[in-house]
């Protein structure tokens, strides 16, 4: 028995077995600079990432509610990371990395993507 695609693309939404769209991640920093990524999010919604440097470097993933900085994921001195948030609350959300002043240029690679709300 054959299945159409439509209807297997229908079955697979309704089973939430969709895979999220990946989005590269691929950025050079200066020494002692900073990059982010940022991309919109809505409550509900689970954002994952992974990422590899060609250095150690500090990273993290937050958002900003009027002047305060929120900062659920704070990781310093890694040269790789994988990981998963659940969304909390509808805002811009930013992936963060700081170069060392005493490294040359610094290159991330990776992906991140976003499991909407059910």
């Amino acid at each position: 028995m054959t299945t159409h695609p439509i209807a297997g693309l229908a079955l697979a939404l309704l089973a939430g077995t969709v895979a999220a769209k990946d989005h590269p991640i691929r950025i050079a920093i200066a020494p002692g600079k900073v990059a982010e990524v940022c991309m919109p999010l809505a409550a509900g919604d689970t954002l994952r990432w992974r990422f590899k440097a060609s250095v150690t470097l500090d990273f993290n993933l937050h958002h900003h509610v009027d002047k305060e900085v929120l900062m659920p994921v704070d990781r310093q001195a890694v040269q790789a990371d994988k990981g998963e948030l659940a969304i909390d609350r509808s805002n811009d959300w930013c992936l963060m990395w700081t170069a060392p002043a005493q490294a040359k240029r610094v290159t991330v690679e990776g992906v991140w993507s976003v499991l909407p709300a059910k």
